[in-house]
């Protein structure tokens, strides 16, 4: 298996200890199963079920087979601290360092609002919880383990170590015996639940244990989701120097974060996606991208940034441009955003010169970009630069300007005028041949910019954009405004978001239109046309529903639409930033938490999938390379249910999963099982 590198340099933090309301000593006996059931209160049901769960794990050995797992010494594990003596259902309640730390995680704001229901375990218990009303009107039940004892204890009694026992294996009996915290998760007959329920985890002291408790039950014909949001393929993401469909990002390429820097990709992930998808369509209708509903982008509310003005033209509500410039974008979940919300378009802010590219090579890469193409001529075997011109003086003078670089680095070339008035320049130049095919490319829908080009100062690219323009582009003077929009056509669809990015780099925000293929007859012969991809922005405009602030543009969503969707879908993890940047917008990616070193982290999922209820299971995990993640999780599928799950876990010093689905009645079925490893 491929060795997975993770920076973890960016989550090696750690709150002090010294507030802790509860500390245990290192060191695990009888004694302290009982300590640790007397301060939650416990039924006595539940401390006899610790307290033979702990003889069944010192009579059991530490497995041989697998990974050594030798060097754990658990006396030297710390079972039970409680950082806090809140439980809150109000994030801003929590105390600082706590909330800060998932901050730190790279966990947004509108990632915790996302959710149907969400819980944040810190060491040994959860300390934040919130389920939306709605779900609380239809019964359904999410909530800390430690409560639903409390409030649940019959239903919490009727299920609880009935999928996995204490004599399992060591580490399942070890759990049962000092488990503490993880998520309660019950959906009634015929419930639906429309969002995913998610919980966080984090464990910040040295030699500390986790060991959550997760017992999830689908009551008959109910069904329940965990999942991470994601992007269909086909969805173009840059990387500073082109755009690549999401699905052929690999690991250790480089992708554009949301503060116009280039990252690199951790790990990828794909799964199959049954429900919404949402097409976001922005003011620039050419940018628009599809997109789970859970996934989050980096947004500002419209309502939060209006003005009392009267609404003018077309436009949105208005809002104050005072505001928006002060406003703070957030990550919000699609399923929030709203028409007329603001999306984030970023602009790279990294800059390399290239000597090789000085003013003439650019003048001529841009002319060559809109009317060059390279051939091979079968007559002399030797490939040929051509530029082909119209008929105007305009067009005569720049053919005779391409023709003059030529020589001007002491080449040769040729300018000839056909029967029908048009002006081509022609050159054997192996030089000249090179640079171009180099730096833009071959042939008209695929012609593309080089790195070099791309990361050039803004002033240099506006060079090439410049004579571009001169020769693809043409340019409309609106009479009322007297003011001139620009624009220019092309069949690369990867050449036109690399046009947009220059300009934003300048300072210009251009809208991106696509004029769908299309048959045509012209002087008697049928044509197909190409999609055309047409790029237009207005000079020195004024006025405009965007605004600009840095490197970033505020863009209006003119309109979303959802959309039922089955299919493959994409995510990945992006080091420090946790974002990439999807036809230029920014987008969180897929977080997970990483927890501190020389630690311990044994935990049991139970899940009960009764007849014709559905459970889809997916978790992605990140871990220090000081982790023994040793974890044991199991699915029942009765009558006619189906239980999907995928498990990932990078990282860890050692991880062993005991993942498996008991199919107990007919019918049962397991849609996917799927559990990765890697460090």
């Amino acid at each position: 298996m491929e060795k997975i590198e993770f920076d973890y340099s960016k989550y090696d933090f750690k709150n002090s200890t010294a507030k802790y309301k509860i500390l245990f000593n290192e060191g695990l006996s009888e004694d302290i199963v009982r300590k640790i059931s007397k301060l939650k209160d416990e039924p006595e049901w539940m401390t006899d079920f610790r307290t033979n769960a702990y003889k069944f794990f010192v009579k059991r050995p530490v497995p041989e087979w697998g990974a050594d797992l030798s060097k754990i010494n658990f006396e030297n594990i710390t079972y039970f601290a409680r950082a806090t003596d809140k439980k809150t259902n109000n994030w801003a309640d929590l105390p600082d360092d706590i909330r800060d730390t998932y901050d730190k995680l790279g966990i947004p704001e509108a990632e915790k609002k996302s959710l149907s229901g969400v819980e944040v375990m810190y060491e040994s218990e959860v300390v934040y919880n919130s389920i939306k009303k709605e779900l609380e009107e239809l019964g359904v039940i999410f909530c800390d383990t430690d409560t639903a004892i409390k409030q649940y204890p019959e239903l919490v009694k009727k299920y609880f170590g009935k999928v996995i026992s204490p004599n399992d294996n060591k580490f399942a009996a070890l759990n049962s015996a000092v488990w503490s915290g993880g998520s309660f998760i019950y959906v009634p007959k015929g419930v639906k639940v429309p969002m995913p329920l998610q919980a966080y985890f984090r464990i910040n002291a040295a030699n500390m244990g986790q060991f959550e408790r997760t017992l999830i039950i689908a009551d008959e014909g109910s069904d329940v989701t965990y999942i991470e949001g994601c992007l269909p393929a086909e969805e173009l993401v840059s990387n500073g120097e082109t755009f690549s469909t999401i699905e052929s990002i690999s690991k250790g390429n480089g992708v554009i974060s949301h503060k116009g820097k280039k990252r690199k990709v951790e790990q990828t992930f794909q799964h199959k996606h049954v429900g919404d998808m949402f097409t976001i369509i922005p003011q620039s209708k050419g940018n628009s991208f599809r997109i789970t509903g859970e996934h989050p982008v980096l947004c500002i509310r419209r309502e939060s940034v209006m003005t009392k003005r009267k609404k003018r033209y077309n436009w949105e509500r208005e809002v104050s441009t005072k505001n928006l410039m002060k406003a703070e974008p957030k990550f919000i979940p699609v399923k929030e955003i709203k028409k007329g919300d603001f999306l984030v378009y970023t602009a790279p802010i990294f800059t390399k010169n290239s000597n090789e590219l000085n003013d003439d090579k650019l003048r001529l890469l841009g002319l060559y970009l809109a009317e060059g193409s390279v051939s091979f001529n079968k007559a002399i075997k030797r490939d040929v630069l051509q530029f082909s011109f119209g008929k105007t003086e305009k067009e005569r003078e720049l053919a005779s300007e391409v023709l003059k670089i030529i020589k001007k680095n002491g080449e040769k070339g040729s300018i000839t005028k056909t029967r029908g008035g048009y002006y081509t320049v022609a050159s054997y130049s192996k030089t000249f041949i090179n640079l171009c095919l180099k730096h833009c490319g071959h042939g008209a829908s695929t012609k593309i910019l080089s790195k070099e080009i791309m990361e050039l100062p803004a002033k240099k690219q506006m060079i090439l954009l410049r004579y571009y323009w001169k020769g693809d582009g043409n340019i409309y003077i609106r009479k009322k405004s007297n003011s001139k929009m620009l624009r220019a056509a092309t069949v690369s669809r990867i050449l036109v978001y690399q046009l947009q990015e220059i300009l934003a780099r300048d300072g210009i925000f251009s809208n991106i239109s696509i004029r769908k293929a299309s048959k045509d007859i012209i002087n008697g012969r049928k044509i197909k046309r190409k999609e055309q991809y047409i790029l237009e922005f207005t000079e020195d405009k004024h006025l405009g529903e965007v605004r600009r602030k840095d490197n970033y543009f505020f863009v209006p969503i003119k309109k979303i639409i959802k959309n039922s969707f089955y299919g493959m879908v994409y995510n990945f993890a992006v080091e420090k930033d946790n974002s990439y940047l999807v036809k230029g917008f920014a987008v969180h990616n897929c977080t997970a938490p990483v927890y501190s070193k020389d630690s311990l982290h044994a935990a049991v999922v139970e899940v009960i999938a009764h007849k014709n209820a559905h459970v889809k299971y997916i978790t992605v995990q990140n871990w220090s390379s000081d982790v023994y993640n040793l974890v044991t999780k199991r699915a029942f599928a009765y009558e006619n249910s189906f239980v999907e799950w995928i498990d990932a876990n990078m990282g860890s010093k050692v991880t062993e999963k005991y993942p498996s689905v008991y199919l107990m009645e007919p019918g049962g079925l397991i849609k996917r099982a799927v559990s990765c490893t890697g460090k």
